[in-house]
């Protein structure tokens, strides 16, 4: 592929990306980056064409390059996920950097990753939060013995690495006590706050937004919900994200006790805003967290957050909207009231100042930037 665009070309493997929407966090994560640093970066995205967990293929063209935005994608049908496809991909491109986005993935991470070290193509590499002590509690001894296989094997040491937070970075050398590591907190959605929703004593809208899955942690919002249904509240529960563990969904069901908890399903990202406009509070419980686009999201849109203090945002300042709170039902229910009292234009103010200072500033596009540069 020739041109005559002299702007850094970025390769991106991922396995799903818009329009599927449901592996959630990630594919926001790449879009939001491509929005802020795509004028600046010619992003080329090369993923599967289905959505998590579906049977269907995405109504895409696929073995050719589409304009998303302001990126290029190509979309690889399941017959095309081979080391000579990649081979071609990477031959015609010749890109400057690729830009890896999980660590476990064959077709999209290992595979690339083993073609490009290869052709001496330099890689980064961001896990998203895989090598967190919550997500390495699902199968547990499988990842644990494969991590242990890459760091002796030195699989990884040419790449670099990119961990979205501090917290990440100590993850990463843990396993890899060699890595070259650069660290650039995720970008966010535009702020786009919606008028604070009229609320009174008797009724309540909770949302949770991501994948119904136990590490996400929703029984411990469902318990929360509970407790304030004990009030004398009417509490509604909405959990906005693909039910991905029936197991969990049930269980949770189970939990629920006097309040109405509904699963939305899976939702397009252009309609989660508007479950964020009906709510009155965002609840973010989960067992590990990379980046937390569910508060970064909450803030976009102006809503007051509990947020477990199992993620990044415990060692940020957040501001007043933000609570960062261990997994206690009693101090759960004691913030949610706090925070429901607080004045509508106050909530909208400091949402606003916490975007500005935690989300989207000059030293977090340029060490963006620096992910990038060739």
């Amino acid at each position: 592929m020739t041109s005559t665009d002299s702007r850094p070309r970025i390769l991106i493997a991922i396995d799903w990306y818009l329009p599927a929407f449901r592996a959630g966090g990630p594919i926001r994560s790449i879009a939001n980056l491509i929005a802020a640093l795509g004028n600046e970066f010619k992003f080329h995205i090369v993923c599967g064409n289905r959505d998590l967990g579906s049977a269907a293929d995405l109504d895409v063209p696929t073995n050719q390059w589409v304009s998303v935005g302001r990126a290029e994608v190509y979309y690889l049908p399941r017959d095309q996920w081979t080391a000579s496809t990649w081979a071609k991909l990477l031959r015609d491109l010749q890109p400057d950097r690729l830009y890896l986005n999980s660590l476990y993935s064959g077709p999209f991470s290992r595979l690339p990753w083993k073609v490009a070290r290869s052709m001496g193509i330099p890689t980064t590499l961001a896990p998203r939060g895989m090598l967190g002590e919550g997500a390495l509690r699902i199968k547990p001894l499988r990842k644990r013995l494969w991590l242990m296989a890459q760091e002796v094997l030195g699989n990884y040491d040419d790449v670099i690495w990119h961990a979205s937070t501090e917290q990440e970075a100590e993850e990463i050398r843990s396993w890899f006590p060699r890595a070259e590591i650069l660290t650039a907190l995720n970008l966010p959605v535009p702020f786009d706050p919606k008028p604070v929703p009229r609320s009174d004593d008797s009724n309540l809208t909770l949302i949770s937004v991501g994948r119904v899955h136990p590490i996400k942690n929703y029984l411990h919002g469902v318990h929360v919900a509970n407790a304030l249904a004990e009030q004398g509240r009417n509490v509604c529960y909405r959990i906005v994200g693909p039910i991905e563990d029936r197991n969990e969904a049930a269980r949770l069901k189970q939990a629920a006790q006097g309040i109405q908890l509904d699963f939305t399903g899976p939702v397009a990202p252009p309609e989660v805003k508007h479950h964020f406009a009906s709510a009155h509070l965002v609840l973010v419980p989960s067992l590990n967290e990379n980046f937390g686009h569910a508060v970064a999201e909450a803030i976009a849109h102006g809503r007051p957050a509990l947020v477990s203090d199992q993620t990044v945002w415990s060692t940020m300042r957040p501001g007043q909207t933000v609570s960062c709170l261990p997994l206690e039902v009693s101090l759960w229910v004691q913030k949610a009231t706090a925070h429901m009292d607080m004045d509508g234009n106050t909530v909208l103010e400091q949402s606003r100042n916490t975007y500005a200072r935690c989300l989207l500033n000059e030293d977090h596009l340029e060490a963006q930037r620096i992910i990038f540069s060739p």
